[in-house]
């Protein structure tokens, strides 16, 4: 499907994009080491740049890893099952449990990020005290990432149930 192989390539994009920012966390963590153990001169804006970091990563990420199928899953019965049931299974969690949920998170992420840039709502955790509009932003745009992976996924595997090959429109 169209719409499907889109979503793919969002995803891998911007999973691409979320594990590269490894790259940052690991200088800016390393800076911060220096800085406070050899200089005696700690930072007051690592901390927060580390933790602004790591959750991007994480949420920009967690479509990815959806896509891949690499989220921790209890299996035990699940791979005895042939694949139609296996993919009717999937189906009914991707979108009767986790669409649904995921939409909802979504949807308050976003309006949170709204009201933090309104109101300039800043962090409070250091003396950088940075605005966390952006962050929040980037929270909500990875749940409505990890949302139009759900939802793909959900088709993909309503395909299998149907017994429609992958490639056909």
């Amino acid at each position: 499907m169209i719409l499907t192989r889109f979503i793919d390539r969002v995803t891998l994009i911007f999973g691409g994009i979320g594990a590269s920012l490894v790259v940052p966390l690991f200088l800016i963590m390393g800076f911060e080491v220096f800085m406070r153990f050899l200089f005696n001169l700690p930072t007051f804006w690592a901390y927060e740049f580390a933790y602004m970091i790591t959750g991007s990563h994480f949420v920009l990420g967690i479509a990815y890893v959806t896509k891949m199928r690499r989220h921790v899953r209890i299996d035990f019965l699940y791979t005895h099952f042939p694949l139609k049931l296996q993919s009717f299974i999937d189906f009914v969690i991707y979108f009767f449990f986790l669409l649904p949920v995921s939409a909802w998170i979504t949807w308050r992420l976003g309006i949170v990020a709204i009201e933090a840039f309104e109101v300039g709502e800043t962090s409070g955790e250091s003396a950088w005290n940075p605005v966390i509009w952006p962050i929040r932003m980037i929270a909500a745009f990875g749940f409505l990432l990890f949302c139009m992976q759900i939802f793909a996924e959900a088709m993909k595997t309503f395909r299998v149930v149907l017994g429609l090959p992958e490639g056909s429109e």
